[in-house]
């Protein structure tokens, strides 16, 4: 993997939680490519194929939300040819119309590039309740 591919998907995994964060369906469809090979788990949810699928995943979503804050951490990219994938920790703090609520969440990020450019074609997150070094319960 050349530095600039690194630099290149942690670029466009940024974009990815920026997307997320502005809770605008118009910037999640910027980010993410088309098609039947698109996929997406959030989590708690069953998997969903298909562009058409899990863009009214992000609608849905965005409706239920006021606010999102992500910070991430434990960020490893990996790149091969048209294919990259990233790992991380998700920290974030939604403001949902019943209040606020933190969470900890293990991602997956897969992306492909384009005419040049990095889409997510996959995103898998796995809620992260204990913390495998400390064995403590519910991260905040």
């Amino acid at each position: 993997m050349s530095p600039d591919d690194a630099a290149e998907v942690e670029e466009a995994n940024a974009r990815f939680y920026r997307a997320f964060e502005s809770l605008e369906i118009s910037q999640m469809e910027q980010v993410w490519a088309r098609g039947e090979n698109v996929r997406c788990i959030h989590p708690g949810w069953c998997l969903l194929s298909g562009w058409g699928a899990v863009r009214q995943s992000w609608e849905a979503i965005f409706k239920d939300s006021r606010e999102m804050r992500f910070s991430i951490g434990d960020v490893d990219v990996h790149a091969e040819g048209d294919l990259a994938w990233v790992t991380c920790t998700e920290h974030l703090e939604t403001h949902g119309y019943d209040g606020v609520s933190h969470g900890a969440v293990e991602a997956t990020n897969v992306f492909e590039r384009h005419e040049g450019r990095w889409y997510v074609v996959h995103h898998h997150g796995s809620p992260l309740v204990r913390s495998p070094e400390s064995g403590s319960e519910q991260l905040q």
